[in-house]
């Protein structure tokens, strides 16, 4: 019996040295997490920080983020929550029925959870329809895009404790509703998918992604782009479906929940399907110069390609904040120039998702109107 504890208690020694062993001498390969994750480097040894317990609380933070077989620590714990208790560990990933996994921001837009001021969607609406005459008064336009929301899309998924029965009046039934009665130009893709529900040979959205499936997305460019030709007669290149691939496995942001909840098994996920497209390649046509404020479902379309192809230049304003722009890369968006900067260009779209309608446009709307207003 004696002899039984000493192994035990050399095994469980043995254990803890694990993780210490791993992490100076690796000898087992560990899958590295998603998301985004900075490990902390060891603190410097003073004195000062010694006799006040900072030294020690930094240095017990590091330890913590850069010990032996981290990642796979934080796996087998999130997949126990997961399998035991269908809960998902990620920020902000709620798990749904039927294995759909949604960002909680997407179900509180569609719930009406944010305080809902018709008045300040009219004034928002108003705003922007100032712009557009400017703009068009010198020949150039805007577009609003009302991007969808995998909430809206398939409410019956949203799990019990949201009580979705009781959906409020939310921003997205005001901006739809307002935007038909205005002189505003607007793809309602919110709406269009509801319609396409059940009637699509694929999927739109994937049960582990929080962005409309790559097959969807595809779509949706396609109708961009058709609309641009017909509404302001740019003649600029439209896309081709030449092939679609319905592979085993997900790609590209398809899986980007399930991902961030870092499990040790992949979840059970739909056939999806992934388009190849060829965008018109004509010298004779028209690639106007764009500049697109918006949220990450827009950067689907940088993947196909759309800025590049079908656009000759092109600014991203991501969430008002950073400006990518090809070649240059990564920039500051100086909310001082809006007016100047949508000036210099043929089209400007904004495009915002559900999750982000309480703030539609990130001030990019306030900003023009009020330096178009000065310019007058």
């Amino acid at each position: 019996m004696n002899k039984l504890k000493k192994y035990l208690f050399v095994c469980l020694l043995l254990a803890c040295l694990v993780p210490a062993i791993q992490k100076q001498y690796p000898f087992i390969n560990s899958t590295s997490l998603n998301g985004w994750f900075k490990a902390l480097k060891t603190p410097k040894f003073r004195w000062g920080s010694w006799f006040s317990g900072k030294f020690q609380t930094d240095f017990d933070k590091s330890l913590e983020t850069n010990i032996g077989l981290r990642a796979a620590f934080i796996r087998v714990n999130n997949q126990i929550n997961f399998s035991l208790f269908n809960f998902a560990t990620g920020k902000n990933v709620i798990v749904g029925t039927a294995g759909y996994l949604f960002e909680e921001g997407y179900i509180t837009g569609y719930m009406g959870i944010h305080p809902v001021d018709s008045n300040a969607v009219k004034l928002k609406i108003a705003k922007a329809e100032f712009v557009h005459r400017e703009l068009e008064k010198r020949g150039k336009h805007l577009l609003i895009i009302l991007a969808p929301g995998k909430a809206s899309f398939c409410p019956e998924y949203i799990p019990y404790q949201y009580y979705p029965e009781n959906k409020k009046i939310s921003h997205y039934d005001l901006y739809s509703k307002y935007l038909k009665s205005s002189q505003l130009n607007y793809i309602d893709f919110n709406g269009y998918f509801k319609k396409l529900k059940g009637n699509s040979p694929y999927p739109l959205y994937p049960k582990q992604g929080t962005h409309w499936s790559i097959y969807g997305a595809t779509l949706a460019l396609d109708s961009l782009l058709k609309y641009i030709k017909h509404n302001f007669k740019y003649n600029l290149p439209q896309i081709r479906i030449t092939e679609i691939e319905t592979p085993d496995s997900c790609r590209d942001s398809d899986y980007d929940m399930g991902a961030v909840m870092n499990l040790m098994f992949s979840m059970k996920h739909d056939k999806l399907a992934y388009p190849k497209i060829e965008f018109e390649n004509d010298s004779s046509l028209f690639r106007p110069t764009v500049i697109s404020m918006g949220d990450s479902y827009f950067w689907t379309f940088f993947g196909m390609g759309l800025n590049t192809k079908a656009f000759r230049e092109h600014e991203f304003w991501y969430y008002n904040e950073l400006n990518y722009i090809d070649g240059i890369g990564e920039t500051p968006v100086v909310k001082a120039n809006t007016a100047s900067a949508i000036l210099k260009k043929d089209l400007v779209i904004i495009m915002q998702t559900e999750a982000f309608y309480h703030s539609f446009g990130k001030d990019f709307i306030e900003c023009a109107y009020e330096q178009l207003k000065n310019k007058q």
